[in-house]
């Protein structure tokens, strides 16, 4: 039988958000606060313009290492999309759902629509806890590790909302039709929304794709706290070689009841 090909889609809703660590006075005087000023702070750190002739504000403590230097010396420039070392999204929301076309199976014509299979919800494999913490602090020393493991960092959580088009993975197969009960993906949760952290289908992880991805900006979104690492749910989790067998367990039981059910 002649291969099929098929291009997957998230929903046109999502965008980009990092959780990087930050000065604990910068999270000692924005968290609980007002977004739209943590927004301007972040902005205002991220303007190159700010460096050339500033003063010591108290505004410019994004560096976990200490308020940068007025300087326009490359390693005292803060950037917000570069403050990712806990977490780096780039994906739809989960809720959007997912939207399937076929196209050529040579891979002459991955991005045409003409042949849209659907549009499906997909069955969640896993959601992990990424980019969840709270804004009180915690009543301990920040940055320490102590004997039961916590540790609480200061934290700045920042979203670019977008509407477009953002990953896509592609599937073949040996000619079956496309199967919307072998869609699955794994969630990511954050403090700003639920983000597709992962594809599969029929149980394979399936590879980003983001030749296509072209979204327009609707607004930023950000949160300030501390993040209990010990509790911090990395991706690294939930690859194929670590992903536990029980979640199979449990895709197997949805998918059951969705196809008697759905």
């Amino acid at each position: 039988m002649a291969k099929r090909r098929f291009r997957i889609e998230g929903g046109r809703y999502g965008g980009e958000a990092v959780l990087g660590s930050v000065n604990p006075a910068f999270a000692d005087y924005y968290a609980g606060g007002d977004e739209e000023e943590i927004i301007d702070a972040v902005q205002n750190a991220d303007d190159w313009s700010n460096y050339e002739e500033q003063e010591d504000t108290g505004d410019e403590l994004l560096d976990p290492d200490g308020p940068p230097t007025p300087s326009t010396d490359e390693d005292c420039y803060f950037n917000m999309w570069e403050n990712d070392e806990f977490e780096h999204i780039n994906s739809s929301y989960t809720d959007g759902g997912f939207f399937v076309y076929e196209v050529p199976a040579d891979g002459s014509e991955d991005y045409d629509y003409d042949k849209e299979v659907g549009e499906f919800e997909g069955i969640c494999v896993y959601s992990r806890e990424g980019a969840l913490f709270g804004d009180e602090h915690p009543g301990v020393e920040v940055n320490q590790e102590d004997e039961e493991g916590n540790k609480y960092v200061p934290v700045l959580l920042f979203h670019s909302g977008e509407k477009g088009t953002f990953a896509t993975w592609f599937v073949e197969t040996d000619g079956e039709d496309f199967d919307q009960y072998k869609l699955g993906y794994g969630s990511v949760e954050t403090n700003v929304g639920e983000f597709i952290d992962r594809v599969y289908y029929d149980k394979v992880e399936l590879d980003e794709n983001y030749d296509y991805c072209d979204s327009t900006g609707k607004g930023y979104y950000a949160s300030v706290g501390w993040l209990n690492t010990k509790w911090h749910d990395s991706q690294d989790n939930y690859s194929e070689d670590n992903l536990d067998p029980m979640y199979w367990d449990d895709f197997d039981d949805n998918v059951e009841y969705e196809r008697e059910n759905g």
